[in-house]
Parts: structure tokens; C-alpha cells; sequence
């Protein structure tokens, strides 16, 4: 989904996963889970160069996951909650 309002840019995210139970044998099982997130950023035009301000916001409920598709989710789950800003200057 992406929002849009003159030069903001907003795109929320919700991931839901069920448990899997459908395993290989050598497979564990994982639980399911729900994950939110919001990313977007903010656009200031000027005569030959675009400044890009962007965020993301990463697990904003801080859920405790491990993805069943990944190596080592035994041994280590997903990321956490996490902000990262960045600015951008782009030349034309």
C-alpha cells in the first residue's frame, strides 16, 4: 500500500505468517507470527538537485520471530524493533 500527499510518501507494511507444520524431516517447526512496519520519505525539489529525506520503521511491535525459511533461525531470530533516517541529495 502506498500513500501519497504532494511531496510525502508513506507505505505502511503488515506481514503475517501461520505456523508451519508441513516440514521436511530435518526441518523444525516455527511458530506464526505478525510483523508492522512503516517506511516513506519526503521529497524537496529545487532547480538542479532533489534532497530525499526517507525512514523506516521495522517491527514496530517489537515481535520476537524466527522465519522459517532462514538458516540459522535456531540459533538467532529476526531483527528487532528498528529506525534508520537517511538523507539523500540527488544532481541533475
Amino acid at each position: 500500500m502506498e500513500f501519497r500527499f504532494k511531496n510525502l510518501l508513506v507505505n505502511p507494511e503488515f506481514v503475517m505468517t501461520k505456523d508451519q507444520n508441513r516440514l521436511f524431516p530435518t526441518e523444525t517447526r516455527t511458530a506464526g507470527y505478525a510483523v508492522f512496519g512503516v517506511s516513506g520519505s519526503y521529497l524537496i525539489p529545487t532547480q538542479h538537485a532533489a534532497h530525499i529525506i526517507s525512514f523506516n520503521a521495522l517491527n514496530l511491535g517489537d515481535t520476537l520471530y524466527r522465519n522459517h525459511l532462514s538458516f540459522i533461525k535456531e540459533f538467532a531470530p529476526e531483527m528487532g524493533r528498528g529506525f534508520r533516517i537517511t538523507y539523500t541529495l540527488r544532481f541533475y
